[in-house]
């Protein structure tokens, strides 16, 4: 498979311009991550499950106490910004090539597209407005495969799926991801996924 369409750059600028958007989902211009929180600009970001599809684990991530957002708090895999010059597959291999060393020969044509959804972290008390596209990959690779970049996470770990749903549900403060409404659509669709992997009858993933 060629992997040329995928085109990831590599890239420690924390100045990176990301593209916003209006209420209605149309791109306005660039600006970096410092000011799309300073003024409540709409940005896109992207965020990966990792599961095995055999234990039926999430590889996590405890982010590092040195981040500006969140610092000390559980994740999935991977979650990072859509630059300027980048689609959101491009976006989220480099990252999971970035904070979990990945490879693109382990996501190019795996990967599946689950859902978009808006969030307003300022309501929760926290920084920033995002259009968040998820994404889930299948890999049975073994925790020490993964190589965590020390500066964005301070630790890696599996955590069974239907534990992962229970903090979430139940609002564990440790965990970075709310629950709402469009999480519980989240949650229902990567169900569907796991558990009905194997059927491919009336499938129709978006692989990317």
């Amino acid at each position: 498979m060629s992997l040329e369409k995928y085109k990831v750059q590599l890239t420690k600028d924390k100045s990176e311009q990301l593209n916003y958007f209006n209420d209605n989902y149309e791109k306005m211009g660039t600006t970096t991550r410092k000011q799309a929180i300073e003024q409540g600009l709409l940005v896109e970001a992207v965020q990966l499950w990792v599961i095995n599809p055999k234990t039926k684990q999430v590889l996590m991530q405890r982010r590092s106490k040195g981040k500006e957002n969140d610092p000390d708090m559980i994740d999935v895999s991977v979650s990072g910004h859509v630059k300027a010059n980048e689609t959101k597959t491009q976006a989220m291999i480099r990252e999971a090539t970035e904070e979990i060393g990945t490879n693109i020969e382990d996501l190019a044509g795996k990967m599946q597209y689950v859902m978009e959804f808006e969030i307003d972290l300022t309501k929760l008390q926290r920084e920033g407005r995002y259009l968040v596209h998820e994404f889930i990959v299948y890999l049975d690779h073994p925790l020490s495969y993964y190589k965590k970049q020390d500066e964005e996470v301070d630790k890696l770990f599996f955590m069974r799926y239907e534990e992962v749903k229970s903090r979430i549900r139940h609002q564990d403060p440790r965990m970075r991801i709310p629950y709402n409404k469009e999480t519980e659509e989240l949650l229902y669709k990567i169900d569907e996924k796991i558990y009905n992997k194997d059927k491919k009858e009336n499938s129709k993933e978006e692989v990317v």
